[in-house]
């Protein structure tokens, strides 16, 4: 059933709830859905790829100032490849030593690199730098949480579990490179102009010095119906979304008795708890229905989770792999 035969459905139930109120009160409900159990449509799969670093050429910087100027081996390397499908120029940061990491916010394609902030370090010029990813945004806006996040290339299961706290206490300057081992919360993506504005955003440590394509495994808690031909996942039927929004229709039915024509009607009361009582046991079933899917993906990655710690041997790619702590 489509959004649009919900939402007829629905003001069938009660004439005097608007049309597009109907369309809020089914997303009401479709949301406390969600929210309220993990359900299998709610697990998905993505990736990242990290770019290699830009550090032909070199910079120029002025302290206070968010400008900085490349040179022109510097410009023709990240007109080359400063930007990519996967990871754009405006997505990267700026770095010199083991100075701050800046984020890069624009490019003029010729010599001037513009910051997301004033350059606090010391003026340098012709300076060696590194133009670089740490910074991955989640795949969607709607991400709640990573379960794994992969490197398939040198047979590493990253660590979600740390703290920026955590990773301030090891490595205070980042210095750290090659290949990452930790996925920790940075926040979420602060720019407007960005294609990932409001995306949370992940620092990967230590820092990627090479290409490296990472598979992620999610929990997305999942986006309303939106358009008229929108469905519901195939986990849900209409009826349980329905029996839900009704409770909030007589919801607001009992509340505004009073504007009502006559003031007379039924009690919406006796309305709210009986389509209250239908959404609780279609709820149990779809849930009952559900579960094993769900209980099935984590049991499958749980398993191959373990070769983290212990050592195992790649038939196919001919690599073996000595384990980590």
């Amino acid at each position: 059933m489509s959004f649009q035969s919900m939402k007829a459905e629905l003001r069938g139930s009660f004439p005097k709830v608007s049309f597009d109120y109907c369309g809020t009160l089914v997303n009401r409900a479709f949301k406390e859905i969600r929210d309220r159990n993990l359900w299998s449509f709610q697990l998905a799969e993505g990736q990242w790829i990290a770019p290699a670093q830009i550090t032909a050429g070199t910079a120029t910087t002025v302290q206070g100032s968010n400008q900085i100027t490349m040179d022109t081996v510097a410009a023709a390397a990240i007109n080359t490849s400063g930007n990519a499908p996967y990871s754009l120029l405006t997505q990267r940061q700026f770095r010199i030593g083991a100075g701050g990491i800046y984020n890069i916010i624009a490019w003029d394609g010729v010599s001037v690199l513009t910051v997301d902030r004033l350059y606090g370090e010391l003026s340098v010029s012709s300076a060696g730098y590194q133009i670089y990813q740490v910074y991955y945004p989640s795949p969607t806006k709607t991400f709640l949480r990573f379960m794994s996040v992969r490197d398939m290339q040198n047979f590493i299961d990253l660590d979600i579990s740390r703290t920026r706290e955590e990773l301030d206490a090891q490595d205070p300057q980042r210095n750290w490179y090659y290949f990452p081992t930790w996925v920790v919360p940075y926040k979420p993506d602060p720019r407007p102009t960005s294609p990932t504005y409001g995306f949370m955003l992940h620092e990967l440590w230590g820092a990627p010095q090479y290409s490296l394509n990472y598979q992620l495994l999610y929990i997305d808690k999942g986006g309303p119906l939106v358009n008229p031909t929108d469905c519901l996942p195939p986990a849900l039927g209409e009826d349980v979304v329905l029996a839900k929004a009704r409770v909030y229709a007589y919801e607001w039915a009992e509340g505004n008795k009073g504007a009502l024509d006559r003031n007379v009607g039924p009690d919406y009361r006796f309305l709210m708890g009986a389509a209250q009582k239908e959404y609780e046991t279609l709820f149990k079933n779809y849930r009952r229905e559900d579960r094993e899917t769900c209980d099935n993906f984590f049991v499958t990655y749980r398993n191959g989770y373990y070769g983290r710690f212990w050592a195992n041997y790649n038939t196919i790619a001919g690599v073996a792999n000595p384990g980590m702590l």
